[in-house]
């Protein structure tokens, strides 16, 4: 009953602003086709080519000693890793479960990555939350060190004596020309996945401002990153709520990370333990360089 009741209050809310929910789509496919699609497509593709073709093993040999060492990860997931902090939401957690997907990890090292794979990636920190908010490209280069900081310290803190192994039978990889067409036609697919909830929970967060009036960054940064990340004045006290906005993520990547993992038989709820230690992590560690970060 309550979600029914939630239900129609939201479709009576498009009602009453019905103009404003048309403008935020318009300005949410605006934001689609200018910023998400051309800064994330490429990335999910060349994902997708990574564990398709065997190059996720390959580049996984290299990064193995350091990742077993400092991570307690195999070196296919400490792709990853590197791919999800290079870019960005969700192309961590899309890595994650395809390599779970094919046995190139287990699904127990699988859904351990989930807790720290998945992150922001270094071009929204540098540009829209550091010269975007605070002016200074300096502020962004903190905050993503300080995101990728609680990143690790993530991975540290959830450590297991025992060493990661992938399963014994993982996919055949395929050849480059065979892998291209899927790793296109799949990155499409959740290219659409992720427009639709960034339009989606852009109108969302409209309706709540224009029907109760609410403006202040930390709730709606919950829901969605960016508006909340933009919301932000600049002070200290906003670059540490920047730093845990970032490492929370906002209920709609949350959301584009349920819909790349779908199928992988990975679950969400290990992302949202690992979003929210993050979210404490980064926090700390803002509250501790703010000072140094914006001077």
């Amino acid at each position: 009953m309550g979600l029914a009741l939630g239900l129609l209050a939201v479709m009576a809310g498009l009602l009453a602003a019905s103009e404003t929910a048309a403008q935020a789509v318009r300005e949410g496919l605006a934001l689609c086709g200018g910023s998400v699609i051309p800064a994330l497509f490429p990335f999910l593709v060349v994902s997708r080519l990574f564990v398709a073709t065997g190059s996720a093993a390959a580049l996984g040999r290299l990064l193995a000693p350091l990742t077993r060492r400092i991570l307690g990860v195999s070196g296919p997931g400490g792709t990853a890793v590197l791919l999800g902090l290079l870019g960005g939401y969700p192309v961590g957690a899309q890595t994650a479960g395809e390599l779970a997907r094919t046995g190139a990890v287990s699904q127990q090292e699988g859904q351990r990555l989930l807790l720290f794979c998945n992150n922001c990636g270094p071009a929204f920190a540098l540009g829209v939350a550091g010269t975007g908010c605070f002016g200074s490209l300096r502020a962004g280069v903190w905050l993503w060190l300080i995101h990728v900081s609680a990143a690790v310290l993530t991975a540290l803190l959830t450590r297991s004596t025992s060493s990661p192994e992938g399963r014994t039978s993982p996919s055949a990889p395929q050849a480059l020309g065979s892998a291209f067409p899927g790793a296109v036609r799949g990155a499409g697919e959740g290219m659409l996945h992720v427009c639709g909830f960034v339009v989606f929970f852009l109108v969302l967060t409209r309706l709540l401002t224009a029907l109760t009036g609410l403006e202040h960054p930390l709730p709606l940064g919950l829901l969605e990153l960016t508006g909340g990340i933009l919301r932000l004045s600049g002070t200290r006290g906003d670059f540490v709520l920047a730093a845990a906005l970032m490492g929370w993520g906002g209920v709609c990547v949350h959301c584009q990370t349920a819909a790349v993992l779908d199928g992988t038989g990975l679950p969400l709820r290990r992302c949202l333990v690992g979003k929210a230690s993050q979210c404490l992590l980064s926090a700390l560690l803002a509250a501790l360089l703010s000072s140094y970060a914006l001077s």
